[in-house]
């Protein structure tokens, strides 16, 4: 009898073991399939943001264009492209789309351009030092920004080029051709945080050194850049209205002191940033494309499409200036 006692107590055990084992099992492989199901979702949710990023570009891309069909070669904040749009609800998520004209900026890439003025002074780079002492900045960043751009090691001004560079704490080399994004400025030296702070909402880089500002669309702090003698402040009765012109000529007969940068004015842009922003579920997608619409027959053409870039809603923006007011 004891004997047998044993012996069922070992099968008991045995099978208590084996129970344990296989829960153990099912609980490993239980796991792992929520584990894999959760990874689909996520890919499949992130894979359906990107689509609609990619599909609200495409978009955007169809207004410039049927904006351009119908307008001609006049650009101006009433059309349809300019207009923040509210954040649209999509399948378990929403999409912001917003457009950004990159004629209303001052193009860095333009400082390059070897085209003088009085006394043989780059006219561009001259209009950037009037931009940053507008700001209340040293105009020798100019200078430095130049040799950042400039294909020679020769210093401009008060710039600077690799030797003083790579002293630095962490050493690197001027780029030596035009700038393929805005951020390079904070490469430049003095230009910190809070001096990127003050010129980041008036500059852009263009793939060209020709400046071309649309006075439809141009900040005041940009347009009082192309003249010295020009404030701010005497511009902004200007582009605080609604601004229609058709020719440049109607502004500088408005502001004769713009005459002299009629060279630098347009009523047209060619250059646009799209911006979106898509989230479905918990995956987000920040979308920053850069077009350029051909001023002869309105081609679309993408140039750059970037993932890395910070999403700014203008429409809250606009939205809490309301709610202040």
């Amino acid at each position: 009898m004891i004997g047998q006692r044993r012996i069922r107590g070992v099968v008991l055990l045995s099978v208590l073991l084996i129970l344990a084992l296989l829960s153990a099992l099912v609980y490993q492989l239980v796991g792992r399939q929520s584990l894999v199901v959760a990874q689909a979702r996520q890919t499949f949710a992130g894979d359906q943001a990107l689509e609609y990023a990619l599909g609200a570009e495409a978009f955007a891309r169809q207004v410039l264009r049927q904006e351009w069909m119908d307008t001609g070669a006049v650009d101006n904040l009433t059309e349809i492209w300019a207009q923040p749009l509210p954040p649209l609800e999509v399948d378990n998520g929403f999409l912001e789309i917003q457009v950004r004209d990159l004629n209303g900026c001052f193009n860095l890439n333009s400082v390059a351009s070897t085209r003088t003025g009085q006394g043989g002074a780059r006219i561009n780079l001259t209009r950037f030092k009037t931009l940053l002492r507008n700001l209340n900045l040293p105009d020798n960043i100019g200078d430095a920004w130049l040799d950042w751009i400039d294909p020679d090691q020769e210093v401009s001004g008060f710039g600077a080029e690799d030797g003083e560079y790579l002293l630095e704490e962490y050493p690197h080399r001027t780029a030596d051709r035009l700038a393929g994004d805005v951020s390079e400025l904070r490469m430049v030296k003095e230009v910190d945080r809070d001096v990127w702070a003050l010129i980041e909402p008036y500059v852009c880089v263009l793939p060209t050194d020709v400046l071309k500002v649309n006075v439809n669309t141009a900040d005041a702090m940009v347009l009082a850049a192309l003249n010295p003698s020009l404030s701010e402040a005497q511009l902004q009765a200007v582009t605080e209205s609604e601004r229609l012109y058709t020719d440049v000529t109607q502004l500088t007969t408005e502001i004769p002191e713009l005459v002299p940068a009629r060279d630098a004015l347009s009523v047209a842009s060619e250059y646009f940033e799209i911006q979106v922003r898509a989230q479905v579920d918990d995956s987000l997608v920040e979308l920053s494309s850069v077009l350029h619409r051909a001023p002869n027959d309105g081609t679309i053409t993408l140039l750059t499409r970037n993932f890395g870039k910070s999403f700014r809603s203008r429409f809250l923006e606009n939205l809490n200036v309301e709610t202040e007011g």
